[in-house]
């Protein structure tokens, strides 16, 4: 990751990884800096480099799979987003059954789109409009 700061950190399976990497190209086109898991490079402390893009970041996004509501390391990346009191915004990349999502995330506006590169423009928006209105 490096010294440059992110804007967003993205949680994610690694069984997404296809979507993801688009959504982060557009994400990156938008100006934003997220951070994925993508960052990791071979020798890196991955429970460090992620627990430090996590603390550094303000706004995490999920991206809400079946595969990814089975990892234990969710839940910790979601608890550490609610106690450092960061924006969170879930999204929905495919129709499942959304009973698995565990009830402290369904109190987060979703953003339902398949659309990797849709989903990162719309994310964009939303944060430059949030960054705005605390810049004011």
């Amino acid at each position: 990751m490096g010294d440059e700061t992110c804007d967003l950190f993205i949680s994610s399976s690694h069984k997404d990884r296809a979507w993801v990497s688009e959504f982060v190209a557009t994400l990156r086109k938008e100006g934003l800096h997220p951070w994925s898991a993508d960052e990791l490079a071979p020798g890196d402390t991955w429970q460090d480099s992620i627990e430090k893009a996590l603390r550094d970041s303000k706004t995490l996004i999920m991206v809400i799979s079946p595969d990814i509501l089975k990892s234990e390391w969710v839940f910790f990346e979601l608890g550490a987003a609610i106690a450092g009191k960061k924006r969170i915004i879930p999204i929905i990349t495919k129709d499942f059954d959304w009973s698995q999502i565990p009830l402290m995330l369904r109190r987060y506006q979703f953003l339902n789109e398949p659309s990797p590169s849709i989903a990162g423009k719309r994310v964009a928006e939303v944060v430059g409009k949030h960054e705005n209105a605390e810049a004011s």
